[in-house]
């Protein structure tokens, strides 16, 4: 049984490591940006965190499976 946690735990973390990441490299392109306003959209499209990610994700497969 342990050994079936740890690739489950390291395939969970894996990915919101990777989520973040990207996170990163979206908000540096977020910051190249020369008009405020575009930069300010593209920063608030970029704030979701991984949890609050997953939590839509969720939601919207219940929503589409009651259908």
């Amino acid at each position: 049984m342990k050994y079936l946690i740890v690739p489950f735990l390291l395939a969970i973390t894996g990915c919101e490591v990777l989520y973040d990441a990207n996170r990163d490299k979206i908000g540096e392109y977020c910051d190249s940006l020369n008009n405020f306003d575009d930069r300010n959209a593209c920063r608030k499209r970029n704030q979701t965190s991984y949890q609050e990610y997953v939590q839509q994700r969720d939601k919207l497969k219940k929503g589409v499976s009651e259908k």
